[in-house]
C-alpha cells in the first residue's frame, strides 16, 4: 500500500514537471532565424529591445563569465571591486587593469561600472605619476575604458554624455591642460579609433587653430552624438535634460576661451564665438521637459512674456474703466521712493530705478480675480477664459525663468555675444601681448599694450556688465594687479577706466552685476556734470581770448596807423631837403666849368697841356655824375645854422614813436 502510493506521487511528479516544460519551451524559446521569432519572451525582447543584441555588441567573454559564476555573478563582482580598490591602494597597475576588465565582464550592461572605473583611472591614477606624459596615458586608458562602454550600451545617453564631458574636462582644465591638449592633437592612433566609432574627427568641426583635432571640439560631437540618441527617442536616465543638453554648447565656449589663452586671436578665434553663440540659440529653442507635464524653451521667455502682456491687455479693455479706477485707487496707496520713481519721467529713470518698475507695476496691478467679480454677467465667462490663460502663461514664465537661473543662461548668452564682436578679441590680445611684453622686461611697450586694453574692456563692460562676473574677470583683475607694478605704484592713475571694475572685484556675489551698473551709471552723471562744467569754462576762456584778439587788433590798427604818419613825414622831410640841395649842386657844376675853361686858356707845355685839360675834364665829369646820382638816391647832409645835418633836424620835428605794448 504503502510502495503503491509512493509510486503514484512519482507519476504525478513526473507529470507536473513534464507539463511545466512545455510552456517553458514555447515561453523562452529562442528565435529561430528567419520568420521564426522565437518564443513569448524572445519576441518581447525583441519588442522592448532588451534583447543582448539592441543593447550593444554582444561580448561572448562577458556570457561565458557570468554562466561560470553558475549565479554568483553578484558576489564574484564585489570581491573584484574589493580587489580593484586594493591593487589602486598598493599602486599594482597591471592588476589593477586586469580586475577592471573582469569588473566590465560580469557587468557590461552597468553603466555606473564605466563611470566609476574610467574616472579612478584618469583621475585618481593618473596623478600617481610624476611625468606628465604617463599622466596623460592613464586618461588616455580612462578615455579607451569609457569608449568599450559605449559600445557596450547603445542605449545608455549618460555613458555617452559622460565620455564627451571626459574629453573636455580632464583633458582642457586639468593642472596640465596645456601639455595634454598638445598632446591629444598628436595622438594619432586615438584620433584613429574615434574615427573608427563613426565620430567625425578629421571634420573642419573638430580642426583647431593648428588644423588638428581639439580635445573641446571632440568632447561637443560626442554631446552631439548623445542629444541625436535622446532626439531618437531614447530616455534620459540618471541626468537632466536641461543639464544633458546644456554641455555641448559649452564645450564650444570652453575651446573659444582656451585657444584664446593660447595665445590664437584671428578669425578663428571670432568664428569659434560664433559658433557657440549658435549652439547657445540652439539649446535656446529646444523643448526641455519638466517636472509637470509642459515643456518650456528657455530662449523663448521674451515670447511668452509679450503673449503673456497681449492677453492681459485684452482683459483690461474688457474691464474698461473698472480696470482704470482700481489701478488709481493702487497707485493712491504708494509712497516714499516708489511713488518717486513711478511719478518720475520714464527717461529720466536710472537703471536701479528701472530696476524697481516691475515691482510697482505689480503692486499697483490691481487683483484679476476681484475685478472679474465685479464684472457684468455678460463678460464674466470672457474674463474666466482670459484669467485662465493668464495663469498658464505665468506658470510657463515662473518655469522659465527658474531653468534660466539654474544654468545661468543670460549670463552664457551675454558671453556670446561679447566675445565675438571685434573689439573684445582686440582687447584680449592686448592683454595678451602686454602680459609678453612684461615677460620680456619691455616695460614701456607692456604698460602702452595694458592702457589700450583697459580702455576697450570699459566700454564692454559698460555694454554687457554681467561679464564682470564671468571666470575672465578674475585674469583681468590679474592683469591690472600686474599693470600697477610695472607702474611701481600702489594706487590706480587719475581717471583710470577700470576703476570702477577694481573698487566692485572684491563683491563675490551676482550683486556685483547691480553695483557697478548703479556705480558706473552715477560716475556717468559726475562726468556729464564735470563735461558740462569743463564745456562751460572753455566757453568763458573763447570768449575772453575773443575779447583779447580784438583789442589787440584794435591796437595793432593804431600802432599801423602811427607808423604810417611816420613814414610820411619823412618822406615830405626827404623831398624838402633834395629841393634846396639842388641849386647848391648847380652852383658847384658851373665853378667847376668856368675853372676848366679857364685852365685851357692858360699857357703849359706842349706835354702837359694834354694831360691837365685831360684831367680837369674829367674831374669836372666825374663830380657832375657824382652830383647828379646823389640828387637821386639820397638827400646829402647840409649844415644848419646850429652845425647839425639837415637830416637830424628834420628828425627832431618828427612825433615821438609810439610806446611798445605789452
Amino acid at each position: 500500500m504503502n510502495q503503491s502510493a509512493q509510486l503514484k506521487r512519482k507519476l504525478i511528479y513526473i507529470a507536473i514537471i513534464l507539463a511545466c516544460i512545455i510552456p517553458l519551451y514555447l515561453l523562452g524559446r529562442p528565435t529561430g532565424g528567419g520568420d521564426d521569432a522565437g518564443g513569448q519572451l524572445a519576441q518581447m525582447r525583441n519588442a522592448y529591445e532588451f534583447s543582448e543584441a539592441n543593447l550593444g555588441e554582444i561580448s561572448p567573454a562577458s556570457s561565458t563569465m557570468k554562466l561560470a559564476t553558475v549565479g554568483m555573478r553578484g558576489v564574484a563582482a564585489t570581491l573584484l571591486w574589493q580587489k580593484a580598490h586594493e591593487y589602486k591602494v598598493k599602486h599594482e597597475w597591471d592588476r589593477l587593469r586586469a580586475a577592471l576588465n573582469n569588473i566590465s565582464l560580469l557587468q557590461p550592461r552597468y553603466d555606473k561600472v564605466w563611470e566609476h572605473q574610467a574616472h579612478n583611472l584618469a583621475y585618481n591614477v593618473s596623478v600617481q605619476f610624476d611625468d606628465y606624459r604617463q599622466r596623460y596615458e592613464m586618461v588616455r586608458e580612462g578615455t579607451e575604458y569609457l569608449e568599450r562602454g559605449v559600445r557596450l550600451n547603445r542605449k545608455a545617453p549618460r555613458l555617452i554624455w559622460y565620455t564627451g564631458w571626459f574629453y573636455g574636462h580632464k583633458i582642457g582644465t586639468s593642472d596640465e591642460k596645456k601639455e595634454f591638449r598638445v598632446l591629444f592633437a598628436d595622438d594619432t592612433e586615438q584620433h584613429t579609433r574615434l574615427a573608427n566609432q563613426g565620430l567625425p574627427i578629421f571634420d573642419a568641426r573638430a580642426e583647431g587653430p593648428n588644423n588638428k583635432p581639439d580635445n573641446w571640439l571632440v568632447s561637443n560631437l560626442w554631446l552631439e552624438k548623445g542629444a541625436a540618441m535622446v532626439d531618437a527617442g531614447v530616455k534620459l536616465r540618471r541626468i537632466t535634460a536641461i543639464n544633458f543638453f546644456e554641455t555641448g554648447p559649452k564645450a564650444i565656449f570652453k575651446f573659444a576661451e582656451a585657444i584664446e589663452k593660447e595665445g590664437t586671436y584671428n578669425e578663428k578665434t571670432q568664428d569659434a564665438w560664433v559658433r557657440a553663440a549658435d549652439g547657445w540659440a540652439e539649446f535656446g529653442r529646444r523643448s526641455l521637459p519638466t517636472t509637470s507635464n509642459i515643456t518650456v524653451r528657455l530662449g523663448a521667455l521674451e515670447d511668452r512674456l509679450e503673449e503673456h502682456g497681449r492677453v492681459f491687455d485684452r482683459f483690461k479693455v474688457l474691464c474698461g474703466p473698472l480696470y482704470t479706477e482700481r489701478e488709481k485707487e493702487l497707485v493712491g496707496t504708494l509712497t516714499g521712493t516708489y511713488l518717486d520713481v513711478y511719478q518720475k519721467d520714464p527717461k529720466d529713470r536710472s537703471k536701479a530705478e528701472q530696476r524697481l518698475m516691475p515691482e510697482i507695476k505689480r503692486l499697483i496691478r490691481p487683483d484679476v480675480k476681484l475685478l472679474l467679480a465685479e464684472l457684468p454677467a455678460d463678460k464674466r465667462l470672457k474674463g474666466i477664459e482670459l484669467i485662465d490663460n493668464m495663469i498658464q502663461l505665468e506658470d510657463r514664465i515662473r518655469r522659465i525663468e527658474g531653468y534660466r537661473e539654474q544654468i545661468n543662461y543670460s549670463y552664457w548668452e551675454s558671453l556670446a555675444m561679447a566675445e565675438q564682436e571685434e573689439r573684445t578679441i582686440e582687447a584680449r590680445r592686448l592683454i595678451y601681448e602686454a602680459k609678453k611684453f612684461a615677460d620680456n622686461a619691455q616695460l614701456k611697450e607692456s604698460l602702452e599694450k595694458y592702457e589700450e586694453a583697459f580702455e576697450l574692456w570699459a566700454e564692454i563692460f559698460d555694454d554687457y556688465p554681467i561679464l564682470t562676473i564671468d571666470d575672465s574677470a578674475d585674469d583681468l583683475y590679474e592683469s591690472v594687479r600686474q599693470y600697477m607694478i610695472a607702474l611701481d605704484s600702489n594706487d590706480l592713475p587719475e581717471g583710470f577706466p577700470l576703476e570702477t571694475f577694481v573698487e566692485l572685484m572684491a563683491e563675490e556675489s551676482y550683486a556685483r552685476v547691480e553695483m557697478y551698473e548703479e556705480v558706473r551709471e552715477t560716475q556717468k552723471e559726475k562726468a556729464a556734470q564735470r563735461r558740462r562744467e569743463l564745456e562751460e569754462e572753455e566757453r568763458k576762456r573763447d570768449a575772453a581770448d575773443a575779447e583779447q584778439a580784438k583789442a589787440d587788433a584794435e591796437k595793432a590798427a593804431e600802432m599801423k596807423a602811427a607808423e604810417g604818419n611816420q613814414d610820411t613825414s619823412r618822406d615830405a622831410a626827404a623831398e624838402k631837403a633834395e629841393a634846396e640841395d639842388k641849386p647848391a649842386d648847380a652852383q658847384a657844376t658851373e665853378d667847376k666849368d668856368n675853372a676848366a675853361e679857364k685852365a685851357d686858356e692858360e699857357p703849359v707845355a706842349e706835354g702837359d697841356k694834354i694831360s691837365e685839360g685831360q684831367a680837369v675834364k674829367e674831374e669836372a665829369a666825374a663830380e657832375k655824375q657824382g652830383a647828379n646820382e646823389a640828387g637821386s638816391d639820397e638827400t646829402p647832409e647840409q649844415p644848419t645854422s646850429d652845425g647839425n645835418p639837415a637830416g637830424e633836424a628834420a628828425a627832431e620835428n618828427q612825433p615821438p614813436p609810439p610806446a611798445e605794448s605789452n
